[in-house]
């Protein structure tokens, strides 16, 4: 009785109640990710990974909660017209005399979408009131968060305790500037790239004050810190595909086993991670992107060593 489809393949299908269906369903997916991790078919794999992400994901909003996750489901079919995989791959040791080129086109796309993303989310709140002098909607938001029945979890409770309506206003104008200004800055590639660690640490912000995590989707930020760190150079790459060539006897093994380890879904409490883990990682070199230049220098000596042991 809950089903109520979007428009899309769930509404043609209709409602799919078989547990066998879903079984399969999710050991495909599991086999799939699997292979684009370990890069064997790393493009097929990421297309075919991505189109199943999208159909799992109809069926879950058939039944009534959104989640704001659209951008790691479509960002592997996007990568995978990036040739990524080309070298710390299985590809790269099967196709040896096969040199894949990679293209950033497709992420130069995917840019213009975040920026179109970030702005669809603060154009409603520009015109639904977040502008209004008399009251904070992101006060609200912590309220209803703190007082919905789940655990306060890192600074809620603390700012849920701040009664201070210019504070809240502050936030209010900063995420409605963020948001609506992201979408500018994919024009000047180092304005876009600081940007970037902006949103990290913008989600990471609206998880310890109003408790809503966004873990999955500053994954699609990857590309950009790595290309910030590294100059946009094929060395680092080159040294890397070098020493995993080197060692694939070890690697190897490793990625048959962890591929298995995710398909056979065994995950021993040793090895469980918290849901935010990927988000507090990840901020940790967005924290440089929006440093001053001397703490960057700083950090990109470090990468210049960590790179010339590699090569030894």
């Amino acid at each position: 009785m809950f089903f109520d489809p979007p428009v899309g393949l769930s509404l043609l299908i209709g409602p799919i109640t078989s547990s066998d269906f879903w079984w399969t369903f999710d050991l495909m997916l599991r086999i799939v990710f699997a292979s684009l991790l370990v890069g064997f078919r790393t493009k097929e794999s990421s297309i075919i990974f991505g189109l199943l992400l999208l159909f799992g994901f109809t069926y879950v909003y058939s039944y009534g909660k959104i989640n704001h996750n659209i951008f790691p489901v479509i960002f592997p079919i996007i990568m995978a017209f990036t040739n990524w995989g080309g070298a710390l791959s299985i590809d790269s040791i099967m196709n040896r005399t096969t040199k894949i080129e990679p293209r950033g086109w497709p992420l130069t796309f995917f840019s213009f979408l975040l920026g179109w993303g970030y702005f669809t989310a603060g154009l409603p709140k520009l015109i639904g009131g977040w502008l209004d002098l008399s009251y904070s909607t992101t006060a609200g938001f912590m309220l209803r968060r703190y007082y919905s029945g789940a655990d306060p979890l890192y600074l809620n409770e603390m700012f849920v305790k701040i009664n201070n309506l210019f504070i809240y206003k502050v936030l209010d104008y900063g995420t409605l500037l963020f948001e609506l200004g992201f979408i500018i800055t994919i024009f000047w590639s180092a304005l876009f790239l600081r940007a970037i660690g902006m949103a990290a640490m913008f989600h990471l912000g609206v998880l310890l004050t109003v408790n809503i995590p966004f873990s999955l989707h500053v994954l699609v930020f990857l590309p950009y810190i790595v290309y910030f760190y590294f100059d946009n150079t094929n060395q680092l790459s080159e040294n890397f595909q070098l020493f995993f060539s080197r060692n694939k006897k070890i690697f190897l093994p490793i990625f048959f086993i962890l591929a298995f380890v995710i398909i056979t879904d065994y995950y021993p409490k040793l090895f469980q991670f918290h849901q935010h883990f990927i988000l507090f990682l990840i901020c940790i070199p967005s924290v440089f992107m929006v440093s001053p230049k001397f703490v960057r220098d700083f950090f990109n000596k470090m990468t210049r060593r960590l790179e010339k042991n590699l090569t030894k």
